[in-house]
């Protein structure tokens, strides 16, 4: 651990007269408490509470009445290719290259997009099937002919209609619908964003193009839903889910008890609420509060990425792109105001609160205290990221003089991305990686929706030397394969934005490692069943050794060292990083420890690889310059 992290982590003893190391590792981590990995991601939101709604439910609030300026006529840069106009479908004629090659392009990888339709077509029909976003399912591991129909599907035919192979729905095979949760729905609905503009500006066959944009505008409705079901002006749900899909499963409380007092109590990492939204808009739906950070950064990448998309594309409605717009412009006001706290950038709730892990400023840590000065890079990453998203849909005048003048001028948050980012995420052996993905995920917005020079100029090298690859440090996420990560600074070096295709040479080595953990990703069905890559590396908390330090992975060959329980909560890790040949499950590699060589589940969870298809179309839709 480093010796600025050790210091913060004795500023926050010395204040709050802890001593523990679970107390020192809980501040150097900076992390989210509910870290599960399931996009489910189910808190204990007072599940067993059987409060009634008393009415304190916020029906009487009405829309924010906002002034949106119109929107920037300026075409996208796009490589070479100006004017901006989608190639004529059913052509897959087009002049312009991006990181990932398309058809036609020197390096097209037929067998990748092959894959890639595979995994479109299982989350399309199940994963997005019930609320137009991404969930996990489901299905029974007794249930062997449905999900042999499931596969035979899947691998044997290349068609988008499940229900008249199998004559049963999706949802009559699904045994159990887990809830939409924001990080894993926000890059689901980006990924249907780039992957609409991919098929439309490369020409791909027209009835392709007409049914990815359907899925674009499903998408933009689950948007609206999980800001208007809220009934409070700015404030996002966590997370969505369907009554009649998950009976028992979500207990409501209301936001207020008779007293007017906040319940709960005290504020948890979800608590689920009835629908608030005017009207009764959603009475199918129930939703979580406490949008924490994780999931408030996939909301916003969901958002900006929509919009890039649509904005100059006449195909979709303009009173769906004004709403896009009007439901961000409420949002990014909440996140402005200054609380009772003193400072700004908190996640607000419906009940007025500060959500449990909202707290993006950086001054603070991870909530638990403000100490000025501090400067935290973790907060700031995500930080930027946001608020330039907001920015880049809106273009308010206050939010753009917020974002330049003061986040970035008077405050310097990206010179303190350039000096304390790593500081904040790298914890070596106890890293947390939904940290590094809040921190890839946030400096991805933030490189794609910031104009200014020169501070792409400090994101690019705080990529590079406090993210990426810190110099003189071990267990870096160079070395990891994540592709999400190898693409996220492939861009940013490339200096690819939302104006441009960039002006430096893309990253082969990068691209290339990004590459290899796509083409290596498991086929769908993706099953949760567990992978025992080290069955003799046996160790706890208490005794964190074990008594062999290697162990030869599941495929035969590859040698491991095994560290023992050193990871973040104790959890059994190794020396080197597992390929995605070996490594366990996960609904989103890139928030999962990537040195953890045991995992996984009973293998009844449809797996919805929402992060092969933000990494994959990512890839595919961002622009390169031509020569």
């Amino acid at each position: 651990m480093k010796i600025r992290t050790l210091a913060i982590a004795l500023v926050f003893t010395l204040a709050f007269g802890c001593n523990s190391e679970e107390t020192v590792k809980d501040v150097a981590h900076d992390m989210d408490t509910n870290d599960f990995e399931s996009s489910s991601d189910l808190s204990d939101a007072d599940a067993t509470a059987d409060l009634e709604d008393d009415g304190e439910n916020g029906n009487d609030l009405e829309d924010p009445e906002v002034d949106l300026p119109e929107p920037d006529t300026q075409e996208p840069d796009n490589g070479k290719q100006e004017p901006w106009e989608p190639a004529k479908c059913g052509s897959l004629t087009y002049n312009w290259h991006s990181m990932i090659p398309g058809p036609g392009q020197e390096g097209f990888d037929a067998e990748l997009e092959a894959k890639a339709r595979r995994i479109e077509r299982t989350w399309q029909t199940f994963h997005a099937d019930a609320m137009g976003l991404n969930t996990d399912v489901s299905v029974d591991i007794e249930n062997a002919e449905d999900r042999e129909l499931i596969r035979q599907w899947i691998v044997e035919h290349d068609d988008w209609d499940f229900e008249a192979f199998a004559n049963k729905s999706a949802q009559e095979v699904i045994t159990e619908q887990h809830k939409v949760a924001g990080l894993y729905g926000g890059v689901g609905a980006a990924a249907d964003a780039f992957r609409y503009a991919v098929l439309r500006d490369q020409g791909y066959p027209c009835d392709e193009v007409d049914l990815a944009r359907t899925r674009v505008v499903r998408a933009m409705e689950g948007l609206h839903t999980v800001v208007a079901i809220t009934g409070a002006p700015g404030v996002i749900a966590r997370g969505i889910a369907r009554k009649d899909l998950s009976i028992g499963q979500y207990t409501t409380v209301p936001l207020f008890d008779d007293d007017g007092n906040a319940l709960p109590l005290e504020k948890n990492n979800g608590t689920w609420r009835e629908d608030f939204s005017k009207g009764g808009q959603y009475p199918n739906l129930v939703w979580e509060d406490s949008c924490s950070r994780d999931m408030y950064v996939g909301w916003a990448a969901a958002y900006a990425s929509v919009w890039e998309v649509i904005k100059h594309d006449p195909t979709f409605d303009q009173a769906l792109k004004d709403r896009l717009r009007t439901d961000a412009l409420a949002i990014a006001q909440e996140l402005r105001k200054v609380r009772v706290s003193g400072y700004d950038l908190e996640v607000i709730d419906a009940d007025g609160r500060t959500t449990l892990h909202g707290w993006l400023n950086e001054n603070n840590i991870d909530g638990q205290v403000y100490i000025d000065g501090i400067r935290n890079g973790f907060h700031a990453s995500i930080a930027l990221g946001v608020v330039a998203a907001w920015v880049y849909i809106t273009e308010d005048p206050d939010l753009t003089t917020w974002l330049y003048d003061e986040l970035l001028g008077k405050r310097g948050l990206g010179q303190i991305l350039l000096e304390n980012l790593g500081d904040f995420v790298d914890m070596g052996y106890v890293s947390n990686y939904s940290n590094y993905n809040m921190a890839f995920t946030g400096l991805w917005l933030a490189s794609r929706y910031i104009e200014d020079l020169e501070v792409q100029n400090l994101i690019k090298q705080a990529l590079k030397d406090q993210l990426y690859d810190l110099p003189g440090e071990t267990r870096q996420p160079k070395e990891i394969g994540y592709s999400l990560y190898d693409f996220v600074y492939a861009a940013g070096q490339l200096g690819t934005n939302a104006w441009s295709a960039g002006d430096a040479e893309l990253d082969s080595e990068a691209m290339a490692a990004g590459l290899f953990t796509l083409r290596n990703y498991p086929e769908p069905p993706y099953w949760d069943f567990a992978k025992v890559n080290c069955p003799e590396a046996v160790c706890d908390c208490d005794n964190p050794n074990v008594e062999s330090s290697e162990c030869t992975a599941l495929d035969g060959e590859t040698v491991l060292t095994v560290l023992g329980c050193k990871g973040r909560n104790c959890d059994l890790i190794c020396k080197e990083p597992l390929p995605m040949t070996i490594a366990p499950p996960s609904n989103y590699h890139w928030r999962s420890n990537p040195y953890q060589p045991n995992r996984g589940g009973n293998g009844s969870t449809l797996l919805p690889a929402v992060d092969f298809r933000i990494a994959y179309w990512m890839g595919r839709y961002f622009r390169i310059p031509n020569d």
